[in-house]
């Protein structure tokens, strides 16, 4: 992996005081033993800060270049993985059900398949997702770009909600049943988003591009 600059070494990010920092993506909200070893370690012998973000992601901060090259190999060497490129990566998660006595379904099996069919997806700009197991959302399921929002017979999925300055609940376009379902909308978002929007536009721009309805079928809601 090159050092020579910071555009050179995927998973690198630098801050303007001139330091550095790495983002641990955390699939589900959770993250393994080993991987906490490491950014311990990693913390002690560098001081870093450990930052974990709004997104269930873990960032590491304050490193010096080569200390940040090196946090990225131990990290990766435990199993975790480095946001590096600009993608669908993880969906935000609440814990669900049987854990969360309000939540009608279980979450974390959709995060963990939705992660594993879709997180390196590329994408131009921003696509945020966000599973929640009941209509309290507190995942955020109903101001993310994608949400999939648990009720007593599957999950409702509601499309183009985003926070910001402008704050914009999602449209509920339907319902899925199953983690393939949902895998299905999030691939085919994906597809909308690279086809019809530019590197600094959301998913509610799609809709104002292509009305709801062309968007809901494109979804295979029809």
């Amino acid at each position: 992996m090159s050092i020579g600059n910071s555009n050179t070494v995927a998973g690198l990010m630098a801050k303007k005081d001139g330091s550095f920092g790495i983002l641990i993506e955390c699939p589900g909200g959770f993250v393994n033993v080993d991987i906490l070893e490491k950014i311990l370690e990693i913390s002690r012998k560098h001081e870093a800060r450990v930052h974990l973000t709004t997104s269930q992601k873990i960032m590491l901060l304050d490193l010096n270049k080569e200390a940040g090259v090196k946090a990225i190999s131990l990290i990766e060497e435990a199993g975790g993985k480095i946001k590096k490129t600009v993608d669908i990566s993880q969906a935000m998660t609440c814990i669900g059900k049987p854990h969360c006595p309000l939540s009608f379904q279980e979450t974390l099996p959709l995060a963990e398949y939705l992660y594993s069919e879709t997180a390196r997806i590329k994408i131009p700009p921003k696509l945020k997702v966000g599973i929640s197991g009941c209509p309290a959302c507190c995942s955020w399921a109903n101001l993310v770009d994608i949400g999939f929002v648990g009720s007593k017979s599957g999950f409702k999925v509601l499309i183009a909600g985003h926070g910001g300055y402008k704050p914009k609940v999602g449209i509920e376009i339907g319902k899925i049943a199953t983690p393939e379902e949902a895998a299905s909308v999030l691939k085919k978002a994906a597809d909308l988003l690279i086809n019809h929007i530019s590197k600094k536009g959301r998913f509610d721009m799609v809709i104002e591009k292509l009305g709801i309805e062309t968007v809901k079928c494109e979804l295979g809601f029809q």
